[in-house]
């Protein structure tokens, strides 16, 4: 803060400063303004949240603002809903109208401080709340890659934030909740990253070294990627060439780690018993999904139709 202090050439103490000390003040950044006011909020203790942004037809941002999230008041449409489901969350906007503004500058190619309101109507935080406000809580990078590497070695994630906690110092030391660590631990797990994708097409790629017979098939999306795979080995395609006059396929409703429905294709033989014709792991369940499920199953069994087939839908 007192490198910003210094570089904006204010000479006041943060929880000083008032609408006069600001306006007029240049920043070399948007990200530079907004951890002024993220570090400025921190020290008087409120909650902040973006508000207003416009830019130009060159990508710039011209007008940009900030307000403490008990600003203004919830729109009535959220609060009259006829088709509510819950409950509304309880109100903690209470009309305050305190506001960052910056505006771009085409002379100076900067951003200058428009509007700078600091007075509040509500009770501020205390320190000991600190770390509980909203735009305050966030886990660190280091942190959250240690996170994924404990938990592959097996550790729960109460025993990582305990770890965490101990690290730190205290648990109000550590910059988030343990709520906050199980939401990024778990948005890390939704997905298929690059990482799952490669290993997944490394393994198919090395099971024709020894069935020769296997077939794997799969899409990507204009980012590069998967969104949809199929695959079946030799013993399965030999299968469905003995046992092939019906077919039944249904998806397992995103029960693996990747939240990606599997569909599982499947007959049976003349015993009764089940026969597994093939696996796809789709994106989602729309009828062009089931369309290219369907083209590459047959041509994995060299175009053989079944002479029924159940689906459930």
């Amino acid at each position: 803060m007192r490198k910003l202090m210094e570089s904006t050439n204010i000479g006041k103490d943060p929880s000083d400063l008032l609408e006069e000390d600001m306006v007029g003040v240049e920043f070399k950044s948007v990200e530079e303004v907004e951890s002024f006011y993220h570090i400025y909020s921190k020290i008087i203790v409120f909650s902040v949240r973006k508000n207003q942004c416009r830019k130009n037809q060159a990508g710039i941002v011209t007008t940009r603002s900030w307000c403490c999230l008990n600003e203004g008041f919830r729109r009535t449409k959220y609060i009259n809903n006829p088709n509510r489901v819950r409950e509304p969350r309880s109100e903690i906007r209470i009309g305050y109208r305190a506001m960052f503004r910056v505006c771009y500058s085409k002379i100076t190619k900067l951003w200058v401080v428009k509007e700078f309101r600091a007075n509040h109507n509500h009770c501020m935080a205390t320190d000991m709340q600190k770390h509980f406000l909203r735009s305050h809580r966030k886990i660190s990078a280091t942190e959250l890659e240690q996170a994924k590497l404990l938990k592959i070695v097996g550790m729960k994630t109460s025993e990582i934030w305990n770890l965490f906690v101990h690290q730190n110092g205290g648990w109000d030391k550590v910059g988030c909740t343990k709520k906050d660590l199980y939401n990024s631990l778990a948005a890390g797990r939704r997905g298929v990253d690059d990482l799952d994708a490669n290993t997944t097409l490394t393994f198919l790629q090395s099971k024709l070294d020894i069935d020769p017979e296997f077939f794997y098939e799969y899409m990507v999306d204009e980012e590069s990627r998967l969104t949809h795979l199929f695959w079946a080995d030799g013993a399965s395609r030999f299968d469905y060439e003995l046992f092939g006059d019906s077919l039944a396929f249904d998806s397992t409703y995103k029960t693996n780690r990747c939240q990606m429905p599997l569909v599982v294709l499947v007959g049976s033989n003349n015993h009764g018993m089940t026969c597994v014709f093939g696996f796809a792991l789709i994106q989602n369940e729309t009828a062009e999904t089931y369309t290219w499920v369907l083209q590459k199953f047959l041509e994995c069994t060299k175009d053989k139709l079944p002479e029924t087939m159940v689906a459930d839908q």
